[in-house]
């Protein structure tokens, strides 16, 4: 399941990747990129603490090996050994069964981050750290530890994680001090004696705690590096998805894997239970592992792979104590039943790992819950085709792009050409965001502003950026007659300003309206879901919203009840001004309801239909459903307040709620 999860099409336009291979290859010429914002034209000289840049290193070495495939069987590989290691972890105490019963939903739960990213080295490392913590108390010989200095020594360089490990050691410093001192204060002993004797266990602990800080500070940003992790809550001028809470998230998009958050809490939860009911305590590093894990996840959606790996872990190693009962109890610890418990665990597991297969196989075709990008281990077809023609057209900049493809443009344009913005918000101030790069994307006066003190010549833009500046920003320069659209493709768009590029690069190039519906017909009959909605998308950008139907129904005449393209429909449809319209959109909106997708803004997208067709009693029933879903929702609360008002002053009828 790890394979098939894993085995994912690198879609390059909206990752990290580029960036992190751009430093591997320019490290050797520039040390800038440590210490600075590289590849931006807009702020240069920010201070900025490159704080991964050894995995663009490791990144960049295997990229020159075997390219992109060597890069995802790399990754795939490494996933592997992480559960390896984590299942022996699980296995150590638990066994087997109980084990591998509990892997299936942590392994989906590892589908949250499937990209190639730094932070695969920090799963890998943190589930090697815990590993040499074990053994060293196992055996009684902390000399076991001394691998950590080496360790952290290359954390602190190729990812910011390296503070969990600095935890996990903290934690069993703690739990060696605590765990046995509670029970000697409860048994009425001396606490001073108790307290030192504490001290003397934990020592140790908090000597090689100092070592793996002072490995940590071997970094080119030293002391600002090791501190970095903990200026990880300071403000940034954009925000991320994934930083945000999984109960932030859930009101916006569907997700399983913040159902799975909740199952895995409540498991937890009952282990813990299940473990004292039987031992009659708490195994207290475990205990600490589980709570700062789950902060974590619940601080960030980011770390809910994680969480998936640790909590796994941690409640396997509880529910052994089963097991211990299991062997008092007469009718299960014969040795006959057991076999044939054992026989019929075996059993099914083996139907458990067919149908989660059989499962995936179909969600990589159908729901794209888990498995979103083709299967494979190479570029997703034509995500680089935007650079080849950029280099081949005789396009030059200073370039205007999107956040989310900075990246990708450092390494396909860098050193001819350096970016506007890239995905790293720590690397630009909060001024150039909040005052800059989204002002200009919603403010014509801003943008005309920017664009003629930056000279920009070229757009280069992710369409699939699904950020309403970033949307609104598309169908702006969509339609402006100053800029020609020279390219597009299933990812991005490339216009050219008119007066400052070479007049035969704009007549050889130019889109006309007829060549850009042609084409788009042609890559929507191409593409897969993914691809057709974005491209859906860019056909209403560009003031063609009638392609845009056509691509949804095209997916609806294949996956009739595919929510995703109900819920297009139905906004499509209600942002048009005709009654006839307004009665389709309350039908797709209602199927995708219908479907399960029971979104906040569904329902307030729902109730303005409604509204506008003077049914107001249904639109405050939605509104208030919406309410319900998300108790603080800026949208309902605003439309039930006008209502309110509407109905005081006369403007509207009385009816019931």
């Amino acid at each position: 399941m790890v394979v098939l999860i894993f085995s994912q099409q690198i879609e390059f336009t909206s990752l990290d990747l580029g960036r992190h291979l751009a430093n591997g290859r320019e490290i050797w010429d520039d040390t800038g990129l440590l210490f600075r914002n590289f590849y931006s034209y807009t702020e240069p000289d920010f201070r900025f603490i490159n704080h991964h840049w050894l995995a663009g290193v490791i990144y960049f070495g295997l990229y020159l090996v075997g390219g992109f495939q060597l890069l995802s069987v790399f990754n795939i590989l490494s996933l592997l050994a992480i559960f390896s290691l984590a299942f022996r972890l699980a296995t150590k105490q638990a066994g087997f069964y109980f084990a591998a019963a509990l892997a299936g939903p942590a392994i989906f739960m590892l589908s949250q981050r499937t990209e190639i990213r730094p932070e695969i080295f920090s799963y890998l490392f943190i589930i090697l750290a815990w590993t040499l913590i074990e053994r060293a108390k196992e055996e009684g010989d902390l000399r076991r530890l001394r691998p950590l200095i080496f360790l952290f020594a290359i954390w602190a360089n190729i990812h910011i994680y390296f503070f969990i490990g600095l935890a996990l050691i903290a934690f069993q410093a703690a739990a060696s001090f605590l765990q046995p001192s509670w029970r000697a204060l409860w048994s009425g002993s001396g606490a001073g004696e108790i307290w030192l004797a504490g001290w003397r266990r934990a020592a140790p602990w908090v000597r090689y705690l100092l070592y793996a800080v002072l490995a940590s500070l071997i970094n080119p940003n030293t002391w600002r590096g090791l501190l970095y992790p903990f200026n990880i809550l300071r403000e940034y001028g954009y925000e991320i998805a994934e930083n945000k809470t999984v109960f932030f998230l859930e009101n916006l998009m569907r997700n399983p894997n913040f159902d799975l958050f909740r199952i895995w809490l409540v498991i937890l939860v009952i282990s813990f239970v299940a473990y004292w009911l039987v031992k009659k305590r708490i195994r207290l590093f475990e205990a600490l592992l589980a709570l700062f894990f789950t902060a974590l996840a619940l601080f960030a959606s980011r770390n809910l792979a994680l969480f998936g790996i640790v909590s796994w872990i941690i409640a396997s190693r509880n529910f052994s104590a089963l097991g211990y009962l299991g062997d008092r109890v007469p009718f299960l610890a014969d040795q006959d039943r057991k076999r044939q418990i054992r026989a019929a665990g075996a059993g099914f597991l083996l139907i458990a790992i067919i149908g989660a297969a059989v499962y995936l196989r179909l969600d990589a075709g159908r729901y794209h819950h888990f498995i979103k990008q083709p299967a494979g281990w190479d570029l997703v077809e034509g995500s680089a085709d935007s650079a080849e023609f950029f280099k081949a057209s005789g396009l030059s900049g200073p370039i205007f792009n999107n956040y989310d493809l900075g990246s990708a443009l450092a390494f396909w344009l860098y050193p001819e050409e350096r970016v506007f913005v890239d995905n790293r918000p720590e690397a630009y101030s909060v001024a150039f965001f909040r005052d800059i790069y989204r002002p200009m994307q919603t403010d014509r006066l801003k943008w005309e502003k920017y664009r003629q003190s930056y000279g920009l010549k070229t757009v280069y833009f992710s369409h699939t950026d699904t950020t309403p500046w970033a949307q609104s920003f598309l169908r702006a320069i969509l339609s402006d007659p100053a800029w020609a659209l020279v390219y597009f493709d299933r990812y991005t768009v490339i216009l050219a300003e008119k007066e400052a590029t070479d007049p035969l690069i704009i007549e050889e190039y130019e889109i006309e309206p007829f060549a850009f519906r042609t084409r788009l017909r042609e890559l929507a009959a191409e593409s897969e879901d993914n691809g057709r909605f974005h491209l859906a998308a860019l056909g209403e950008a560009a003031g063609q919203p009638d392609l845009a139907v056509e691509i949804y129904r095209l997916i609806l005449q294949e996956q009739p009840d595919n929510s995703r393209a109900l819920v297009s429909l139905g906004f499509l449809y209600g942002a048009s001004g005709e009654a006839s319209y307004w009665r389709q959109a309350l039908g797709y909106l209602s199927r995708s309801l219908d479907e399960g997708e029971t979104l906040p803004g569904i329902y307030n997208e729902r109730g303005l239909v409604y509204w506008n067709l003077g049914e107001y009693q249904k639109a405050a029933a939605d509104w208030h459903t919406a309410l319900k879903l998300e108790r603080k929702n800026t949208s309902a609360l605003h439309y039930l307040a006008e209502l309110e008002r509407l109905r005081q002053t006369g403007e509207l009828p009385a009816f019931e709620e």
